[in-house]
This record gives structure tokens, C-alpha cells and sequence, in this order.
């Protein structure tokens, strides 16, 4: 009984931690200047745990560059660099 009521005072002490953080940055982005109702701000972080859980699309190779074609106005004009 001893290590699951140590196990939940670590539990809680995390999650004010992680709230005093999140507070934080809350603040320092404004958040707190606006008068948002809770439901709303609620459902506005789930939407940001959903972005973030979602898995990333596959990374794209960027496209390669066609080859570089020689200069076709001097072969054209029958003029060279010397």
C-alpha cells in the first residue's frame, strides 16, 4: 500500500508540474488576456493533442532537377567563346 500511495503522490506532483507549465505557456502566449470560456479552450487543446498525436505523412523526396541542357544560342548562331 506503502509504493501505491508514493506512486500517486509522484503521480499528482507530475501533473501540477506539467500544469504549472502549460500555465505558463499559456500566459506568455496571451491566452490568458482573452475570454475564452473553458468549454471552448478545452476543446481547443484537444484539437492540438489530435494534431500532434496524428502520425506525420511520409516525408517527400524532393523533386530532382532536370540535367542542365548547354546553351543553345551559340551552337545556334554558330559563335563560341574562345
Amino acid at each position: 500500500m506503502k509504493e501505491i500511495a508514493a506512486l500517486q503522490a509522484k503521480l499528482k506532483a507530475h501533473d501540477k508540474a506539467q500544469a504549472e507549465r502549460i500555465g505558463a505557456l499559456a500566459v506568455k502566449a496571451g491566452l490568458d488576456d482573452l475570454q475564452i470560456p473553458d468549454a471552448e479552450l478545452s476543446k481547443e487543446f484537444e484539437e492540438i493533442v489530435r494534431r500532434f498525436r496524428e502520425p506525420a505523412p511520409p516525408a517527400q523526396a524532393p523533386k530532382a532537377k532536370p540535367p542542365r541542357q548547354p546553351d543553345q544560342s551559340e551552337e545556334s548562331t554558330g559563335e563560341r567563346a574562345a
